[in-house]
């Protein structure tokens, strides 16, 4: 089964971090993974590789947004003629998209909760 060192692991891959900003994303690991098995189906494979992209990319979501809110982040610097920069809200547009295609991912997997119910 998928569990939350998989899901640091997985992570890190989208975030390389020091082993202490590990050890303080761990605990978003496991409220995300739990979030993910909580809406899952009671004949899906908990060992899909999906859950593990989901969790993970809900946690990297929750990290950019964390760390956007941060004011003293480094978001662009100039060497010469080229700049780099790096906006909060581009950052935080690519993790959406990330966390999105990843839940779309595993829909498959997903209990169907919305129900809806109209008079013709």
């Amino acid at each position: 089964m998928t569990s939350q060192w998989t899901v640091l692991a997985r992570f890190k891959q989208l975030a390389p971090v020091d082993d202490a900003e590990a050890e303080e994303i761990l605990p978003l690991c496991v409220v995300n993974l739990e979030r993910i098995l909580a809406q899952l189906r009671e004949d899906a494979n908990k060992n899909d590789i999906r859950i593990t992209e989901a969790a993970a990319a809900l946690t990297y979501y929750d990290y950019v947004l964390r760390s956007s809110a941060q004011a003293d982040a480094v978001t662009s610097f100039k060497a010469g003629d080229i700049t780099v920069s790096k906006t909060a809200s581009s950052l935080s547009d690519a993790a959406q998209k990330i966390k999105t295609d990843a839940l779309i991912e595993l829909a498959p997997l997903m209990k169907d909760t919305r129900f809806l119910f109209i008079n013709i």
